[in-house]
């Protein structure tokens, strides 16, 4: 009677264990991350000294799976910001994300669908445009962006 009582105890503190170590994703932890990682990607404010496309991939390279940064990088995903600055003489500031949760995949990742607020400006205006894009996040050793796209927004004629 012992041993099974004993071997019951083992067996709960176990599960519990694993259920502790596999944390879920909760959406407002991704949507912190995600406006940070995008902050870094198209907060642009002076269109006279641009970071390169080079320097904003160094920058987000933490926020993204070994995998997905290959991928965008390239793609010169991060070279696009830039190149809209340098083309309109507007600055990109993020206002704000959107997340939309869409599906958990049976690998443990959660893709989401999302909204960014972009505000473009030059000294005499400012407008608010929206891009839509898709993520997938997953939570292995802290949250990762496993895979990122986004529509294309142009102004002007030149895409961001």
């Amino acid at each position: 009677m012992k041993k099974i009582l004993g071997l019951f105890i083992f067996l709960i503190i176990g599960v519990i264990a694993t259920a502790c170590s596999n944390e879920t994703i909760k959406t407002k932890d991704v949507e912190k991350f995600v406006k940070e990682y995008k902050s870094e990607q198209y907060n642009l404010k002076d269109p006279a000294n641009l970071p390169t496309g080079i320097e904003i991939g160094d920058k987000v390279k933490q926020y993204l799976s070994i995998d997905a940064f290959d991928k965008l990088n390239a793609n010169r995903v991060f070279q696009i910001a830039p190149d809209f600055v340098k083309k309109t003489n507007k600055t990109i500031e993020l206002e704000d994300v959107i997340l939309e949760k869409e599906k958990e995949n049976e690998d443990g990742t959660i893709d989401y669908n999302y909204t960014l607020k972009l505000k473009v400006s030059d000294k005499q205006s400012s407008e608010v445009i929206e891009k839509k894009g898709q993520i997938s996040v997953s939570n292995d050793d802290g949250l990762k962006i496993t895979r990122n796209w986004e529509d294309n927004v142009k102004i002007e004629n030149v895409a961001i």
